[in-house]
């Protein structure tokens, strides 16, 4: 009975359904779009510091203007290129797979699941990094 239940088990995981797998894969994608809105939320935060360099140099006195502008840039490019990442994989990503084998789609949609999870690893990252930065400004 042990081995039968088993074999049941292995070959259920074998025989994944393409639209369970397809199904996961789109509710991480809406995960990760949840935090979209901090990504632009925060370009924009830095941006307006960085429009404002002579304000902040006002109220920081103490700080780098050059230095701060040059880490902003770095963050705001940083927080774009996340963007630009989920834009591609958006576009790219192809949940129609009429004419495929199960086991074909179920390959894709886990290949889709491991780059979505790299998306979100960078937006985590990079809403990290832009939230401990602007942080020192109370933005």
């Amino acid at each position: 009975m042990a081995i039968f239940s088993v074999a049941c088990n292995q070959q259920q995981k074998q025989e994944r359904d393409y639209k369970t797998v397809r199904d996961e894969v789109m509710q991480f994608h809406d995960l990760v779009m949840a935090n979209h809105g901090v990504i632009v939320k925060n370009q924009m935060r830095l941006d307006t510091l960085l429009k404002d360099l002579k304000g902040l140099k006002a109220k920081y006195p103490e700080i780098d203007t050059v230095k701060e502008k040059g880490e902003m840039i770095a963050l705001i490019k940083r927080l774009s290129d996340a963007e630009n990442k989920m834009n591609d994989w958006m576009h790219e990503f192809e949940p129609d797979v009429t004419g495929k084998s199960n086991e074909v789609a179920v390959q894709y949609f886990d290949q889709e699941k491991a780059k979505i999870a790299d998306v979100d690893t960078r937006y985590q990252n990079d809403i990290r990094l832009s939230n401990v930065y602007l942080e020192k400004f109370k933005k």
